[in-house]
């Protein structure tokens, strides 16, 4: 069990109203822009048989092409993607398969990479080393490929998990350096990427913190999901799925749970909320808990559950919530096969579109939901292979032999 949850740990995700507002984070989401960094949109169902694929190495990337108004301005569609043999850099390839560094290699891996809304701006976790698991935000600008570290708050903090809410700004939770940040509550803050200041403290209606991890927002910005950790007993710690909406500074809690203290494992792991803020996607981990994924509607209604999903990856949402796709094998415990699995909103269950021979680690949509990008984890376990297929199963490719935490962009990426 251990075994598993510090596999699992090594990719964990986020990727994700107006009203008067006495907080400069109310403010500052009245900014936001009209796309997610990782969002997507349109496209039909998938379909429920399961497709096995195979392909050469060699084979040739088949990305979907830039739109012609994208490239009149300079900018093209790329797949961004921690790369390198320890996943510590980052490369971006285009449309027609070429490769670009944009982060050296070096230091420890990074995860959780997510483009902001305009496409301009890269935001990542890095870890400190291979053995300190600290991570630190960093921000590449894709304009003037200039990469620097991003302070969030106002002492050095272990960046837990981010979220863009605007073209330059994000919420991040975080914890002071050295504090235990195993099932804690880590503080929320809002930043603002272009500014010197360390940024505002995210705070409720009564000044309150808001405090949790695995924090996702909606495209406009204005609503986030995340996890909170309540009081523990001799046996278990409380669990509550939350949701904190802008438009009148609220918390409400959508679901609760209790996670066994003696094994790693979580009711809501990656708790991803859908573009229109409606629904959110949560991954079940530990075998006393039970693999799978839940949907929730925000008002606590279960719309999707899909238990035994023994590897879950986390999930990714097109952009106007059509269809949710993540990666399990629904076998026995411990099978090295996985499959990439796709739920249209409104079906019954989930549907495998391809199947795998390791573990899926992430994914993520083409922006118009054509294609999937998805890293398979190797069998040494440091890094995972980048592949795309299309929507329905079809026309798998490999785009790179050490590739993973996929993150699609409109951006100004020039390539030689």
């Amino acid at each position: 069990m251990r075994e598993i949850a510090e596999k699992r740990s090594s990719f964990a995700r986020t990727r994700p109203a107006a009203r008067r507002r006495p907080a400069l984070l109310a403010v500052a989401l009245l900014a936001v822009a009209s796309a997610a960094g990782v969002a997507a949109c349109g496209g039909s169902p998938a379909p429920s048989a399961t497709v096995t694929v195979t392909a050469p190495a060699s084979a040739t990337p088949a990305v979907s092409p830039s739109p012609s108004s994208a490239a009149a301005t300079g900018v093209q569609l790329v797949v961004a993607v921690a790369s390198g043999a320890k996943a510590n850099g980052i490369s971006a390839i285009n449309g027609s398969g070429k490769v670009k560094e944009l982060v050296a290699p070096s230091g420890g891996p990074i995860r959780d990479l997510a483009w902001a809304p305009d496409g301009v701006r890269l935001a990542f976790l890095r870890a400190v080393s291979d053995s300190d698991t600290t991570s630190i935000l960093f921000v590449y600008d894709a304009r003037t490929a200039q990469l620097r570290q991003v302070g969030v708050g106002t002492a050095p903090a272990n960046v837990q998990s981010f979220t863009w809410v605007g073209a330059t700004q994000l919420v991040a939770s975080c914890f002071p350096v050295g504090a235990r940040s195993y099932r804690a509550n880590g503080a929320l803050w809002l930043r603002d990427v272009t500014k010197v200041e360390p940024g505002k403290a995210v705070k409720d209606s009564a000044g309150h913190l808001v405090k949790g991890v695995a924090v996702s927002s909606s495209v406009d910005g204005t609503r986030l999901a995340f996890v909170n950790y309540g009081a523990a007993s001799s046996t278990a710690i409380a669990e509550r799925l939350r949701v904190y909406d802008a438009d009148d500074l609220s918390v409400s809690t959508v679901a609760t749970g209790q996670a066994p203290l003696e094994l790693d494992g979580d009711q809501f792991s990656y708790p991803l909320i859908s573009p229109d803020g409606t629904m959110i996607a949560t991954m079940q981990t530990g075998s006393d808990i039970g693999f799978g994924c839940t949907v929730y509607g925000t008002e606590g209604a279960v719309r999707l559950h899909a238990p035994g999903l023994v590897w879950p990856a986390p999930p990714a949402w097109t952009a106007h919530t059509p269809r949710l796709a993540l990666g399990g094998a629904q076998g026995s415990f411990g099978g090295n096969n996985d499959s990439l699995l796709v739920w249209p909103v409104g079906a019954a269950k989930v549907s495998a579109i391809l199947s795998t021979t390791r573990p899926i680690t992430s994914l993520a949509w083409t922006p118009k939901a054509s294609q999937i990008a998805y890293s398979v984890a190797k069998a040494d376990g440091l890094q995972g292979a980048l592949w795309i297929v299309d929507a329905d199963g079809s026309n798998r490719h490999l785009l790179l032999a050490d590739g993973s935490f996929p993150a699609w962009a409109i951006a100004p990426v020039t390539f030689p």
